[in-house]
């Protein structure tokens, strides 16, 4: 369960819930200017009933306007995980009086009454909204009716090839393929996988979208894995290839895992639709830790979304690449002076070879992040502040980690710090990193070491 913290560690650019807890992102959509955000929620912190969907809503990715909870279980099952889209053309029949229904789909997790989870299965099902706020489920679901136990996480896309929708699901090991013209009647298309399947576990939550490199179309699958500690727990990685309108290839070799994030706590990783962007959003903990946090009256909170491209790299190739929306709310910056203007800051470090930066604060607690001699980007909360709500937090193999810079060379690393929530991202977000954090007190200076020069962005002032 959460526990009780040394003082209050919400963040306020991270989306958080009320009160209660919040795991994967769900439904990410865009309508007329609004984004959409859905989150599984329990309304008690600890974690102990079924799942619900949470909404909220922001015209800026940034602050978000809290709305009645969306999806509740019933007879079928628990509210797992799931998307949303705008269907413009109303090819669902769900829209009226001339409004296009947002329509959500979503897993439906049957739980035993023996309390065998090995009896327990999952289908996929829809429900739709015409205002954006009130929810009906489709009274044919489900639509994908099954009785496996892993059939889970729905993300639905326009089919660019064959017109009408696809989904990209996964069962077990694997991801699969549905083409519908309607929402609501699918067949099934293709599979991918088990290659690529480091976590020798479950998938969830799969994305596949498409992103333009050198004048060509790539087609990126997410896939979240985990948890283990090979992985460092549960995290997100990613496939580039191609989608012929029916499944997915792979472009790539399959003996080596590519990470969207190389911290502790990134998972569940999926996009908004119906954007000229790619604009990701994940979850900002991990299933190692995640109920034992220091947060109190809320359990989890999503990372700050990030607009997500395709980037060629002299040393790495064809790299995922994201940049956080949060820094046009931050001013233009100054040279750093040594301290830090409150909880909620931007540094942006420029150097050379190796250096290493140094947050710290009036307890000795520091957080320390760089380049190391290897070329390695590295992060490292060993000592970063309090830990003792979980031996696995406090394990060096979830405190620290380096990683290769995909280039030779001058670097850049922009770090952006939210009260309990770190965000790194190196060589234009070639390499990402997202941590919590949970000092006693506030950091307030910072440090460096080598050939680093450190500009500090301060919190813009609401208009």
């Amino acid at each position: 369960m959460s526990t009780k913290g040394i003082r209050d560690f919400r963040p306020q650019l991270h989306y958080t819930p009320i009160m209660g807890w919040i795991n994967d992102p769900n439904g990410l959509v865009c309508v007329d200017g609004v984004y959409h955000l859905f989150s599984q929620y329990d309304p008690d912190v600890h974690h102990t009933g079924p799942l619900f969907w949470d909404h909220a809503v922001s015209r800026d990715l940034i602050h978000w306007e809290h709305l009645p909870i969306a999806l509740t279980p019933d007879l079928l099952g628990s509210i797992f995980s799931g998307s949303a889209v705008y269907d413009k053309e109303n090819t669902s029949g769900f829209g009226k009086d001339g409004k296009a229904p947002i329509v959500a789909m979503f897993t439906y997790h049957h739980s035993s009454e023996d309390g065998d989870h090995s009896h327990d299965y999952e289908q996929q099902a829809i429900a739709y909204s015409t205002d954006g706020v009130n929810f009906t489920k489709y009274e044919g679901n489900p639509v994908l009716p099954g009785r496996e136990r892993d059939f889970r996480d729905p993300k639905v896309f326009p089919n660019p090839v064959k017109g009408g929708w696809s989904v990209a699901t996964v069962a077990g090991d694997r991801a699969r393929f549905y083409h519908s013209a309607d929402l609501k009647n699918w067949e099934k298309t293709g599979e991918f996988g088990p290659e690529g399947n480091h976590s020798l576990g479950v998938w969830e939550c799969p994305d596949l979208f498409p992103l333009e490199i050198n004048g060509e179309t790539k087609w990126v699958l997410l896939v979240s894995m985990g948890p283990s500690r090979e992985n460092r727990g549960s995290r997100t990685q990613y496939f580039i290839g191609d989608f012929d309108g029916d499944t997915f290839t792979c472009d790539g070799r399959f003996d080596q895992v590519e990470f969207i994030d190389d911290g502790f706590d990134n998972y569940a990783g999926v996009t908004f639709s119906n954007t000229d962007e790619r604009i990701l959003v994940g979850w900002a903990s991990n299933w190692v830790y995640a109920t034992k946090t220091p947060t109190y009256d809320y359990c989890g909170c999503q990372t700050i979304p990030r607009v997500i491209s395709l980037v060629d790299t002299p040393l790495g190739g064809v790299r995922l690449a994201s940049k956080p929306v949060s820094d046009g709310f931050f001013d233009a910056g100054k040279p750093s002076d040594g301290t830090l203007p409150g909880e909620v800051f931007k540094l942006t470090v420029t150097g050379s070879g190796a250096a290493s930066v140094t947050l710290g604060n009036d307890k000795g607690q520091t957080f320390v992040f760089g380049v190391n001699e290897a070329n390695e980007v590295f992060i490292d909360r060993r000592n970063a502040g309090a830990k003792d709500f979980s031996e696995i937090f406090a394990d060096d193999w979830f405190s620290e980690n380096a990683v290769p810079r995909f280039y030779d060379g001058k670097w850049t690393l922009e770090l952006t710090f939210d009260h309990s929530v770190a965000e790194l991202f190196a060589d234009g977000g070639t390499r990402a990193f997202t941590l919590q954090l949970y000092p006693d007190t506030p950091y307030t200076a910072v440090t460096a070491e080598g050939n680093a020069k450190i500009t500090v962005h301060t919190l813009k002032s609401a208009e």
